[in-house]
């Protein structure tokens, strides 16, 4: 929630001292966030292994033309464009290979390509002590306005009026705001009109120089409307820089295997970590519960005397490694703290991202029927296929490896499509949630994070609230080459020299359902019903923007069809016995499956709210496993599901 004046007052007085080694003024250590000089050798090396990821597994480089064409000072073919720093590597400095590398990268606007710069830039961050977001005015007119303070940098402006949430920005350095925007198109990684717009604003307000070079001047001077009294007035605001001496980059534990699943982005990950740092707004229109996952927190509101609950999912991260564990805590909130409620909204804006497989299995949830997980495909070539072959990566499914041998040899330019998983395994849980559910997103809402609103779409689960028209458009599974470096090596992979990295998008996502065969990359989903931000949701944190959404869902007609099972999910037959019992209403029939074999169909032709009660009793010989009941209307619709687990 944003704060107000006085609120963002009282928590410097008690926070800001936690702060005074973190971050300086720019000016104080620009001359420190240079790159070391490089050798011939390792120019060479990093131009190589850049050509690598560009030409042989780069799986947008052919999509990326079609959508924006190319033009000097905007998308540029990466394959052509790295061999033109290839012809010319002996006149270039070091500083001019990162120049020429990082305008590459950026120019296909893709988060999950990115040249990372070496040590020590790349663990410097330089930010603006406030954020900008793009509003729509009374006419449907694009705005931009401050959308929240960094509470804890708010010190370091000592001789300039600061903005209020809610200010008009008029002028960045001198231009119009639109105009500035349309500059940074091309060096924000934002793909389509949406997600281009909002991470431009990114790329004027904070700097990852991870990923960016240092802006050129130690301020900026911007031009503010005010909301509350309709002035116009300049600041000249400082950058304030993260050092290194404090920077805590996250320990991830996953093994090849998870990290074959990733969807993110480095500079998400690290934003995620300073963002903590920086400020206590939670992005929530209200205060909000933690929940025993760290990623998940909920709430209930009432609204027209209805209860509706609230889930925000920060990241697509799980608990203790394992998407199971993620899963049941997820499904134990629902069915426990919300399941009195009827409506929910699920709120996935500014989701980053994370492990795709989780995105697609917890659309089961809150679907009655199976949930059908994501397709991917690769490009068509001989590295991809030496590497899923010939490598580690040859055990982590050979349904990978067929897609890549069927086109090996042939002029087709991708494989077939796969997924990580089976329908079934992507079913495991069963639904948890019975009344409506709607996704609210907006153009941050990036990579798993568009796995998960897309899958709602194409299962048909729930409606899309869009903040903006699409989301972020994130694609592909993103692999890290120090992945490749270590798990497949020479003679395509070296280490990159002063802890370099470099991501690529290797795998596409392909939709299904009712967008089959479309892509997600720089088309994003496009959602059901946009409830746009403005400067009243600025004003509020978005709390009547929930309440709009929260209203659509209330007005659609209620499943009438409901179950309510009377074990718990998982149950020990030696202490309960070896029945299962539910109560069922507005259902024809029941269809009963032990450990996915069907054994049983019950005509309960349970009609009207008294419910009727369906029993099933476990085979002695079954000592573990799953049963799942699957309620059907007369023209045998699913309903419903549910499983139970015995041992």
């Amino acid at each position: 929630m944003k704060k107000s004046s006085l609120a963002h007052a009282l928590a410097l007085v008690l926070s800001t001292g936690t702060l005074a080694n973190s971050y300086v003024p720019l000016s104080e250590v620009r001359d420190q966030i240079k790159s070391p000089e490089y050798t011939q050798q390792e120019k060479q090396r990093v131009v190589e292994q850049a050509r690598i990821f560009l030409e042989d597994l780069y799986v947008h480089q052919y999509s990326k033309d079609i959508y924006y064409g190319i033009s000097p000072g905007g998308h540029v073919n990466a394959v052509s464009e790295i061999h033109k720093v290839i012809d010319e590597l002996d006149t270039l400095s070091t500083e001019q290979v990162h120049i020429r590398l990082t305008r590459i990268f950026k120019a296909q606007r893709d988060l999950h390509l990115v040249y990372v710069h070496p040590q020590p830039v790349r663990s410097y961050t330089s930010y603006l002590p406030f954020e900008f977001d793009k509003t729509l005015d009374v006419f449907g007119n694009s705005e931009v306005r401050v959308s929240n303070l960094l509470e804890n940098l708010v010190p370091y402006v000592t001789d300039t009026r600061l903005p209020e949430v809610g200010d008009k920005v008029i002028a960045y350095n001198g231009n119009p705001i639109h105009q500035v925007v349309e500059q940074n198109l091309y060096v924000g990684f934002g793909a389509n009109e949406d997600a281009g717009f909002v991470r431009a604003l990114r790329a004027i307000t904070r700097k990852s120089h991870a990923v960016t070079l240092v802006p050129e001047h130690n301020e900026v001077t911007i031009e503010f409307l005010s909301s509350q009294t309709g002035e116009t007035y300049t600041a000249t605001i400082p950058w304030i820089t993260r050092v290194p001496a404090t920077s805590t980059n996250s320990v991830r534990t996953e093994n090849a295997g998870q990290l074959l699943e990733e969807s993110t982005n480095i500079e998400a990950e690290q934003h995620h970590t300073i963002k903590a740092e920086l400020d206590t707004d939670s992005g929530t229109p209200f205060a909000t519960t933690p929940s025993t996952d760290p990623e998940v927190s909920w709430a209930i509101r009432e609204v027209d005397g209805k209860q509706v609950g609230y889930i925000k999912l920060d990241r697509f991260r799980v608990v203790d490694n394992d998407i199971d564990t993620s899963l049941r805590l997820m499904s134990e909130l629902l069915t426990e703290e919300l399941a009195g409620t009827d409506a929910l909204v699920f709120d996935v804006r500014n989701n980053p991202g994370g492990y795709i497989t989780y995105a697609d299995r917890l659309v089961q949830l809150f679907s009655p029927k199976p949930a059908i997980p994501t397709e991917l495909k690769f490009i068509n070539t001989k590295l991809n296929y030496d590497i899923l072959h010939n490598t580690v990566f040859s055990t982590f499914g050979p349904q990978w490896q067929k897609v890549l041998a069927d086109v090996a040899g042939t002029n087709a330019r991708y494989t077939d499509t796969a997924s990580y998983i089976t329908v079934a395994q992507n079913n495991e849980f069963g639904q948890s949630y019975y009344k409506p559910m709607g996704v609210w997103s907006d153009a941050r809402t990036y990579s798993s994070g568009d796995v998960f609103t897309c899958s709602v779409q194409d299962n048909g689960v729930a409606k899309v609230y869009g903040e903006h028209n699409r989301t972020g458009a994130g694609g592909a599974n993103v692999m890290r080459h120090s992945v490749f470096s270590q798990y497949v090596g020479a003679p395509y992979f070296e280490p990159l020299p002063y802890g370099q990295e470099m991501t690529v998008s290797w795998r596409q996502m392909i939709r299904h359902g009712h967008h089959k065969n479309a892509i997600i990359e720089d088309f994003g989903c496009v959602a059901d019903k946009h409830v746009p931000q403005t400067l009243e949701s600025l004003k509020d944190s978005g709390l009547g923007n929930f309440e709009t959404i929260a209203r659509d869902l209330l007005r659609e007609a209620p499943n009438k069809s409901t179950v309510r099972f009377l074990q718990s999910r998982v149950t020990d037959l030696d202490t309960v016995g070896r029945t299962f019992a539910l109560e069922v209403t507005n259902t024809e029939l029941v269809e009963i499956y032990l450990n996915d074999v069907k054994v049983d169909a019950i005509n309960i032709s349970a009609y009207g709210d008294s419910s009727k009660t369906i029993e099933y009793t476990v085979p002695t010989s079954s000592q573990e496993g799953q049963v799942r009941f699957v309620g059907l209307d007369g023209g045998k619709a699913p309903l419903w599901n549910g499983i139970r687990y015995f041992y």
